[in-house]
């Protein structure tokens, strides 16, 4: 049987999509290692405005906080999603 582990991190990687929003920072998690904002609507997504944590490095975890209103870009899989970058909303 032929091993099918190659195609599908293949097929992962090119099912990631990026996309950016605006949004405020409801929770930072450093021990999950997410950080959960409220964001608006992601149009690349046809995402609707929600609330959703979002997987982050200890840096960027240590770089925001609760309330704080942030511009961010994240890739997605799915539902799930990882920051790629986060600054504050200007």
């Amino acid at each position: 049987m032929a091993d099918q582990s190659k195609p599908a991190t293949a097929d992962m990687a090119q099912s990631a999509k990026t996309a950016s929003a605006t949004g405020t920072v409801e929770a930072v998690d450093a021990a999950a290692g997410k950080i959960t904002i409220a964001h608006g609507p992601v149009d690349a997504l046809g995402w609707p405005a929600m609330t959703m944590g979002f997987k982050a490095t200890p840096e960027q975890i240590t770089s925001v906080q609760a309330g704080q209103k942030v511009h961010f870009e994240f890739q997605a899989q799915g539902m799930e999603a990882t920051i790629t970058q986060i600054m504050p909303a200007q």
